[in-house]
């Protein structure tokens, strides 16, 4: 991202989906959907990665603290995201 962004939004939303996956892995199943979830009400629908993820960073650190964050924060850092 964004070099690899295309025309498809399924093709986008697989460098998206990679760093939801990348979350679950690191914080398990039930924190990661529950902050992805909590994050999603902040998101519009022109909403860019970059601004989604920041909702989802701030969704963690809410709900879960420091080390949660920055465990979400890394994750969309490797797809290029942040």
């Amino acid at each position: 991202y964004p070099e690899n962004l295309g025309t498809s939004v399924h093709r986008n939303g697989l460098i998206w989906s990679r760093a939801l996956w990348d979350i679950r892995k690191a914080l398990g199943h039930v924190k990661a959907d529950t902050l992805i979830l909590e994050a999603q009400f902040a998101f519009a629908p022109d909403t860019t990665m970059p601004a989604a993820a920041t909702a989802t960073v701030a969704a963690a650190q809410r709900i879960y603290g420091n080390a949660a964050a920055n465990a979400v924060r890394s994750a969309f850092a490797a797809r290029g995201i942040l």
